[in-house]
């Protein structure tokens, strides 16, 4: 996490965004930032003209500055769009709710 040029390697398979227009994007927040790993994925494939809504987990903090971080592993027309935290364990219907809003 230290090094911002890290890219942990991840699995290679045949994911097929093309379908989709958003994409949903969750992970931990580890030192107020999105892991290094996430970074690895949004560089492996094309998001270009996607919405990616990107929401996590953390113990202590918020998104911070991730949205901005995670801009510089995308197309220029990709947008990142801040969704939330969700810690608090949130009903399906909450969640659905919380989707409608992107």
């Amino acid at each position: 996490m230290n090094n911002p040029k890290s890219r942990p390697e991840i699995i290679t398979g045949d994911l097929s965004i093309e379908n989709y227009d958003t994409i949903y994007l969750g992970f931990p927040i580890w030192w107020g930032t999105a892991p290094k790993v996430v970074h690895t994925f949004l560089e492996k494939y094309d998001f270009s003209g996607k919405k990616i809504v990107i929401f996590a987990t953390s113990g202590s903090s918020g998104l911070g500055n991730t949205v901005n971080t995670l801009k510089q592993s995308v197309s220029k027309t990709t947008t990142i769009v801040e969704g939330d935290v969700l810690n608090s364990n949130p009903s399906v219907e909450e969640l659905k709710q919380w989707v409608k809003k992107f």
